[in-house]
């Protein structure tokens, strides 16, 4: 009965995040994907990049497989408005010309960006095999206003990357301890970045309708 107690603490403690606070480093490097089917456009941008999400605690949504969901925002520390700004100048330094007479004025705006744990194996599994699988899924929401031409246009896009992850419970003697199939706090920095590169792929689609019907 006593192990079978140990073993139970141990699961919860596994399922669980300390609670220390966790810096995520942050990744702002544009994909190969964008820079491949991004563009070169010869116009330029008048741009102005904001943010709701500040740099510093990002939301945490932790999902059991029964659908319960509870948000937490103490776990976790992200750079996200900075990496937000760095990736998207970055897309308009490379994919637009500063010096063209043609103009046009884009706002985007970051309205969230938080991390989401969906745990896909139930308690009882866990307990029974020792081990625990989840996926880790950053989701962004952006908001964008286009002017081109005396034209004004509006979208917004929710985006969503994920990865994979397992926990496996392991225990020397009396005392529990877990392995990851990968490192959590490296995977939550590519999520992050490929969210908001994925959020750049959106409004590249989308500004070639705007470009498209300018010229019909």
């Amino acid at each position: 009965m006593k192990k079978t107690e140990l073993l139970l603490v141990a699961i919860l403690m596994m399922m669980s995040i300390t609670s220390c606070t966790v810096t995520i480093p942050m990744q702002s490097n544009l994909s190969d994907q964008l820079m491949l089917m991004g563009e070169n456009r010869n116009i330029y941008p008048n741009i102005s990049l904001t943010s709701d999400q500040a740099d510093g605690p990002i939301n945490l949504v932790s999902a059991q497989k029964n659908g319960h969901e509870t948000v937490s925002n103490s776990y976790y520390q992200y750079a996200s408005e900075t990496a937000f700004k760095n990736l998207w100048n970055s897309y308009f330094s490379a994919k637009f010309n500063s010096y063209s007479k043609d103009t046009i004025n884009i706002k985007v705006h970051l309205k969230s960006l938080v991390l989401k744990q969906q745990l896909t194996t139930s308690i009882g599994g866990t307990m029974f095999t020792g081990n625990s699988k989840y996926n880790n899924e950053a989701a962004a929401v952006v908001q964008v206003s286009i002017l081109y031409h005396g034209e004004n246009y509006e979208t917004q896009f929710q985006v969503v990357a994920s990865g994979y992850n397992e926990s496996q419970m392991n225990s020397y003697g009396n005392t529990y301890y877990t392995t990851n199939a990968a490192n959590p706090t490296g995977q939550m920095a590519q999520i992050l970045e490929s969210a908001l590169n994925k959020s750049i792929i959106h409004f590249e689609n989308y500004l070639e309708s705007v470009v498209t019907a300018d010229q019909e």
